[in-house]
């Protein structure tokens, strides 16, 4: 499936193209990059509940070979490690021509080691597959992991060269050094726990001081939590101006997307 010509919105529903409003683009080519000039947005790196007014990319998880996607949203999709032992290749025929303007990431994929989604052997086939497809789509992966670091870890500092996401991150400053030394293309999205969590905090402190190039925020499927407080309550943790970090997170998310200027 592939649209000629498109009008992508960007911003989530709600979203005005009026005067003083962020516009509609238009994506005439493929290849063209999408590009936002004015202000710097909110970043909502992976959500399943977009807000209206931001850069949202829509996480879509993927149960069947005819998925409801988006055609003017950005998307991630992917099989998540939780439906792995029914999954079936046929799901991932969406990805065979990569033409679909919106999507941009792959996944959530990884590993959950949870006794209930084994057997776990099932979770790394899918796991292994979608790598494939994120490095020759050259898409970045949007990585699951509960309870399988050191496993999630070594299969991508094998087998991915693409940037890597690690969606709802909660681990400590010493974890995310670890993910430094063995995926350098590693980013840190922290959702929700953030607000509530010394070990997130602490982490995103570290991150902030000296890789801030690497982080990001993002709501998950939180019906609490807006990508607005998530901003207010990450700027004060480094003592950073707010206008700092939105300026900060769009320049990782041009970093991370070359085809989508937000900058």
């Amino acid at each position: 499936m592939y649209f000629k010509t498109i009008s992508l919105n960007l911003y989530s529903v709600g979203h005005s193209s009026k005067p003083g409003h962020f516009p509609v683009y238009d994506l005439h080519d493929k290849d063209t990059p999408f590009r936002i000039a004015a202000m710097p947005p909110y970043i909502n790196i992976h959500t399943h509940r977009p807000e209206a007014d931001t850069v949202s990319i829509l996480n879509i998880r993927l149960r069947s070979s005819d998925p409801d996607l988006p055609e003017q949203r950005l998307f991630s999709a992917g099989i998540h490690p939780w439906d792995a032992s029914e999954a079936q290749s046929a799901w991932l025929e969406i990805f065979a021509a990569a033409t679909h303007p919106g999507w941009v990431a792959v996944g959530e994929t990884g590993l959950d080691f949870r006794p209930e989604y084994q057997p776990f052997g099932i979770q790394k086939k899918w796991f292994e597959l979608q790598i494939e497809i994120a490095n020759r789509t050259d898409k970045p992966l949007i990585i699951h992991n509960v309870h399988a670091t050191q496993a999630v870890m070594d299969t991508l500092s094998k087998h991915a060269a693409v940037p890597v996401l690690l969606h709802g991150y909660t681990g400590s400053p010493e974890s995310a050094r670890q993910w430094l030394r063995h995926v350098p293309a590693v980013r840190f999205s922290f959702g929700p726990t953030l607000m509530r969590s010394p070990k997130s905090q602490a982490t995103f402190r570290l991150l902030a001081a000296e890789e801030p190039e690497r982080i990001f925020l993002e709501t998950d499927d939180d019906p609490q939590t807006g990508i607005r407080e998530m901003y207010r309550y990450a700027a004060e943790l480094p003592g950073w101006n707010p206008n700092d970090l939105k300026n900060r997170l769009a320049l990782n998310f041009n970093n991370l997307f070359s085809k989508i200027t937000l900058l």
